[in-house]
């Protein structure tokens, strides 16, 4: 489920986990789940520079 993106609680829930403990013991991050996280990761901070150097564009556009 964790590779499903299925939220803790959730997973908790169905499996009768009573705590998140549980979760960390028996659910196990695998290198498919990190390589998908520094990808996503990689793109929101590339996404966040753009938007950041798009508008100081901008501004210095409107100061012409």
């Amino acid at each position: 489920m964790l590779v499903l993106g299925v939220p803790e609680r959730v997973v908790m829930q169905i499996m009768g986990w009573p705590s998140t403990a549980m979760a960390a013991r028996y659910q196990h991050v695998t290198g498919g789940i990190l390589a998908d996280v520094a990808q996503r990761l990689g793109g929101l901070i590339r996404e966040v520079a753009n938007d950041a150097d798009d508008s100081s564009t901008e501004g210095s556009d409107e100061s012409r």
